[in-house]
C-alpha cells in the first residue's frame, strides 16, 4: 500500500509541538483537525517500492528543509485550528 511518507512526520512533529504549546488544545479533535490541514497544505511523499521508500526517506524527508517545512505547516495548523476549534460544537 502506498502511503504519503509525510504522515509519520506530522504526527511525531504535531505531538512534539503540542507539548510544547500550553496555549494550543491537544484533545483528539484538534490533533485530528491540524493533522488533515496540515497534510493538506504539504507536498505529498508516496513511494512505489521498498528502494523509493528507502531513497525518499534519506535523501528527501530527513532533509533539513522539508523538516522545516513540516514544524512551519504544522505550527501554521495548530493556530487556525486553536481559533476555530471543532470539540466545542
Amino acid at each position: 500500500m502506498n502511503n504519503n511518507l509525510l504522515e509519520v512526520e506530522v504526527v511525531e512533529k504535531i505531538k512534539e509541538v503540542l507539548s510544547e504549546r500550553e496555549d494550543l488544545c491537544d484533545c483528539k479533535q484538534c490533533q485530528r483537525d491540524i493533522y488533515a490541514l496540515a497534510l493538506k497544505n504539504l507536498q505529498p511523499r508516496y513511494a512505489g517500492s521498498e528502494e523509493g521508500r528507502i531513497l525518499l526517506d534519506s535523501v528527501d524527508i530527513s532533509s533539513t528543509q522539508t523538516k522545516m517545512d513540516i514544524l512551519r505547516v504544522v505550527v501554521e495548523a495548530a493556530q487556525k485550528v486553536s481559533k476555530l476549534p471543532h470539540h466545542n460544537r
